[in-house]
């Protein structure tokens, strides 16, 4: 599988488009992996396929070693592609996501980012300004990892952090609300954190 990135702001997004495509099986059949769950690696990317345990069909996760961002496709049982788009490596969608039905004609367009002018790459400023440490590419069981995603509160759009701090010797989970619009914070919690 094949993706270029774009640069954002100083980021690499992974490009995504509109265009039909199908799942890729045949290069699974041809190394004896039809199961569940597959990675394969190269020097830029780390793929995560999951066959036959999805209701729809099959999902790859492409996950870049160097932006934060996962680009999503998932696949109808007939292979054709249901849905495309980008996500933060832990959390919310986000920019344009592409939906298809089963015979591959696409049958919408959705702009995530409707509602935020607090972007994606001002959340990434936000956290580098204020310690908190995000995911870039593919992380197998590395502990606890930075998630970003997107709410409503008072009918208001908001982005969720969440994160780990450690405070003489405990460790707490941290939860920061940020006002979509402006980035403000809105609400702070902090929640006993366990790394069992």
């Amino acid at each position: 599988m094949q993706c270029k990135t774009q640069k954002r702001d100083t980021l690499r997004i992974p490009t995504v488009n509109n265009s039909f495509e199908k799942f890729d099986i045949k290069t699974l059949e041809k190394k004896n992996r039809i199961d569940t769950f597959f990675l394969s690696y190269n020097s830029d990317s780390t793929i995560v396929r999951q066959l036959q345990d999805q209701s729809y069909g099959f999902i790859d996760r492409v996950f870049y070693q160097n932006t934060y961002f996962t680009l999503i496709k998932k696949y109808y049982h007939n292979k054709n592609v249901k849905e495309k788009g980008n996500v933060f490596n832990e959390g919310s969608p986000i920019g344009t996501w592409y939906y298809f039905d089963e015979e591959g004609k696409l049958i919408k367009e959705e702009n995530t980012d409707e509602g935020y002018a607090f972007t994606p790459e001002d959340i990434i400023k936000y956290c580098k300004q204020n310690g908190i440490k995000l995911s870039k590419g593919y992380h197998e069981s590395d502990g606890y990892q930075t998630s970003v995603y997107k709410n409503e509160l008072n009918g208001k759009k908001v982005w969720l952090i969440s994160y780990i701090i450690s405070l003489n010797k405990e460790d707490k989970e941290v939860e920061l609300t940020l006002d979509g619009q402006t980035g403000k914070v809105v609400k702070r919690e902090e929640f006993p954190y366990d790394n069992y």
